[in-house]
């Protein structure tokens, strides 16, 4: 076998690594035998040079055996799960949980924390007082049983492989790799011993990939490898060059999604995108059925099923009587309130998101450093979606926050001009893709 030397020297040269090499170069970091600067420059050598498919393949593996797994059981019932590459405004998670239970699938989320300028669902959910998201496998698979899905967050005993090479890419500036990102979101993921996977992979200014090419790679290689370990996986493409939904924040985004549940008028593009994820689930998860499942999901909406089977989960999950009576009071965001106004008529041509979720971390609904504790009240609610026609003076979005605030605090987010924008479809399927 190559030494830790040797491997960072083949990679810098583009060589391609064995699963076997592979396998002992990760079982010696984690065993401690390859130093974090070894494993550091062997990371910046993945960045330059890329990963094959094989490799990614190897190192997924590698990662899921690192931690736990989830116990494969046959419950009688599939097991589904989503996962999202992160934007402003991207609640679905808290929708398609109740509701794919509500269709008769089990779904184990192991949500995550925000990153970076993206919010986090384990973040948002943790606005409710009392709600508990990190269990063990044995109370997760309880909890399963009882309500049919849980909002979990990892432990420190799945995919740890994953928890040590993230902690170093951070730092060394080595976390823009396909091959990394896709053995990272997978080596979780198919931990949860998974029948289906609905990815959605995000492109434009609000999301990690700003082209819609480099979301496409990304999701041809996620695609690649979640069905080489047999899980049947579907893909969505979905534009974050504006906010998913009315509000982003944390308990305003519990909130809308919420509205959602009880069956409420939401945002467009939230609930399409929604929706899109949920059929897409419940094609995975009952494979042999070619009803209309978009007509059953929004009858468990309008009914209120999947609300009640929320309020279910999250009292299972340890928030009080209490606190699930006064929902809309504990989540509603706080009493300060700055109005940000057209400075000129015409269209809303652009909108940076990235710099929407940067002043969410101003207010305090974000992370600077991992050590910061977020408040979770704090929210934007947005008044107008690209294309739309506004004049001067005319609010655009509404920051709440709880403190005092100044318009001077608030950065250039909207691109106003005399011609409306292109717009075009925000929802893409990959198999779609390919066809064309």
């Amino acid at each position: 076998m190559k030494t830790a030397v040797e491997m960072i020297e083949a990679k810098k040269r583009g060589q391609t690594a064995s699963r076997e090499e592979l396998r002992a170069f990760f079982g010696g970091y984690m065993e401690g035998k390859v130093a974090d600067y070894q494993m550091s420059a062997y990371l910046m050598a993945v960045c330059l040079n890329g990963l094959e498919p094989s490799e990614t393949l190897a190192l997924t593996e590698c990662i899921i055996e690192s931690g736990t797994s989830r116990p494969r059981e046959n419950f009688g019932r599939p097991v589904i799960d989503k996962h999202s590459t992160g934007g402003v405004g991207d609640k679905p998670t808290i929708v398609l949980l109740p509701l794919l239970a509500c269709m008769g699938a089990l779904v184990p989320t192991l949500a995550g924390r925000g990153l970076g300028h993206t919010g986090g669902t384990v973040d948002k959910l943790e606005a409710i007082p009392g709600l508990r998201q990190m269990f063990s496998w044995e109370e997760g698979q309880r909890l399963l049983k009882e309500n049919g899905a849980a909002f979990m967050t990892q432990s420190d005993e799945v995919a740890r492989l994953d928890k040590r090479l993230y902690a170093l890419r951070d730092v060394t500036g080595t976390v823009d790799s396909i091959g990394l990102i896709t053995s990272s979101i997978l080596g979780k993921k198919l931990s949860e011993s998974l029948d289906g996977l609905v990815l959605d992979v995000k492109y434009g200014s609000g999301a990690f990939m700003r082209t819609f090419e480099e979301a496409e790679k990304l999701a041809r290689s996620l695609h690649k490898v979640s069905t080489s370990f047999g899980v049947r996986t579907e893909v969505l493409l979905t534009d974050m060059n504006e906010p998913l939904g009315e509000w982003a924040g944390n308990g305003v985004e519990v909130m809308e999604a919420m509205r959602m549940l009880r069956g409420e008028k939401t945002e467009e593009r939230f609930y399409n995108v929604t929706m899109s994820l949920a059929e897409s689930m419940c094609r995975l998860a009952f494979p042999n059925d070619r009803k209309d499942f978009r007509k059953e999901l929004e009858q468990k909406l309008k009914s209120g099923e999947a609300y009640e089977r929320f309020l279910k989960m999250i009292s299972g999950q340890g928030a009080s009587a209490e606190t699930v009576s006064k929902l809309d009071e504990i989540l509603a965001p706080p009493e300060h309130c700055l109005v940000v106004k057209a400075p000129e008529s015409g269209y809303l041509r652009e909108i940076d998101t990235f710099a929407l979720g940067k002043l969410l971390i101003t207010l305090g609904a974000g992370r600077k450093v991992l050590t910061d504790k977020i408040d979770h009240k704090p929210g934007l609610r947005f008044k107008l979606r690209r294309g739309e026609y506004v004049d001067k003076g005319e609010a655009i979005m509404e920051v709440y926050s709880s403190r005092a605030l100044d318009i001077s605090e608030i950065p250039e987010i909207f691109s106003i001009g005399l011609e409306p924008p292109e717009t075009g479809e925000y929802i893409h399927h990959l198999n779609k893709q390919a066809e064309k």
